[in-house]
């Protein structure tokens, strides 16, 4: 009978998993979310790697990225900057938001990171702002929660470019144009069919035929890196990447987090 009872599960300490947490560098929560296609979180920290995972696949790297563009200032935008370091020496950001203040906060909180944050007077000029060595991809990172399109696209028009939309989350908001992703010489989706119904993608519906086909070839981050190898080059022009977030990359986190806590002797033996 005792044989057939099956283990209680280990139980951790709250404050000794923070800790575990704590220890994990950025950079290691990136690498994770590569080799396992899509995973890793911790909220906001899960949603801001992988922002940082496509900026890796795709967009500027060592100095060749001279300004990110910002569209937010939010809570996520701290974070998307903050796990862009690791993949990018990149610490300059034209960024615009509704309450400039918000920008000014932002600016004077990572600047003992390292950032140089300056605030614009609209996000037509912090989208231009994002610049590059030709023939690398730009960067603009887009993070609010609007329910009416920002970006257009003749403010990307005419130079390679990552646009990476965080924001559009739920059924209702839009950070892009359509046009965005009508122009956009490859879509990159965390999950398809989750980006259809809550991310950019799900307004295609109400749009023209060749938003339709543009959006029907969109693939998936995890498709593209499991094909992906060291001679795949990222596609030149307009990239957009829609995140949505998804629950499968909250498996790494678990996993990294047992590991860490494995590591410690006082929490392995209780």
């Amino acid at each position: 009978q005792m044989a057939s009872v099956a283990a209680a599960p280990r139980v951790y300490p709250f404050e000794e998993v923070k800790a575990a947490l704590a220890r994990i560098p950025s950079s290691e929560i990136v690498d994770a979310m590569a080799e396992g296609f899509i995973s890793f979180s911790k909220g906001q920290v899960r949603t801001a790697a992988a922002g940082a995972l496509a900026a890796r696949c795709f967009a500027a790297q060592g100095d060749s990225l001279q300004c990110i563009g910002l569209i937010g200032a939010g809570v996520q935008a701290k974070f998307q900057l903050q796990m862009l370091a690791t993949v990018t020496q990149c610490r300059q950001v034209k960024a615009w938001a509704r309450s400039p203040e918000k920008v000014r906060q932002l600016s004077t909180e990572l600047a003992a990171e390292g950032w140089n944050i300056e605030v614009t007077e609209s996000a037509d000029k912090a989208c231009r702002s994002a610049g590059h060595q030709l023939p690398v991809l730009g960067l603009i990172l887009t993070t609010t929660p609007a329910r009416s399109p920002i970006v257009e696209e003749a403010w990307l028009r005419g130079r390679p470019v990552l646009v990476v939309a965080i924001g559009a989350d739920a059924v209702g908001k839009q950070e892009l144009h359509t046009d965005v992703l009508k122009e956009a010489d490859l879509i990159v989706v965390d999950s398809i069919s989750q980006c259809k119904e809550r991310g950019e993608l799900q307004h295609v519906a109400t749009s023209d035929s060749q938003v339709k086909l543009k959006c029907s070839a969109a693939v998936e981050l995890g498709a593209w890196l499991s094909k992906a190898s060291t001679s795949t080059r990222p596609p030149s022009g307009v990239v957009v990447f829609d995140s949505t977030g998804v629950a499968v990359q909250d498996v790494r986190i678990a996993e990294l987090v047992l590991n860490q806590l494995s590591s410690n002797d006082a929490v392995a033996s209780l």
